[in-house]
């Protein structure tokens, strides 16, 4: 898939200060290929079936998924179905406290 490709398939929600939210719709057999950000990632899945691959291992990912990713992880996408996510990139500082949603209901660690 060419770069021209990738951005017409991509919606950008949110652009500010530390965060960008986009919404990414990916046809069947669509790849995004690897490559890494300097950004924590949190991917939502909101429709559909794909192969999402973290430091080259395959995960298959479904509608509900939620994935997180710290900053410089390699990962790529394949669409088994046409896929839609929102791409959450945010720039958080190192003293923030993290949240444990483990159970669904959160707490502080």
């Amino acid at each position: 898939m060419n770069t021209e490709a990738i951005n017409k398939s991509k919606k950008l929600v949110i652009n500010r200060n530390g965060l960008k939210v986009v919404r990414l719709n990916l046809a069947r057999n669509e790849t995004i290929p690897e490559h890494s950000t300097d950004a924590d990632v949190v991917v939502v899945v909101l429709h559909g079936r794909g192969v999402f691959y973290t430091n080259s291992q395959p995960n298959i990912i479904k509608k509900g998924d939620v994935l997180d990713l710290r900053p410089g992880t390699l990962h790529a996408i394949t669409a088994m179905t046409d896929l839609e996510l929102i791409v959450n990139h945010m720039q958080l500082k190192t003293d923030q406290i993290e949240i444990n949603c483990e159970s669904g209901s959160c707490s502080h660690d």
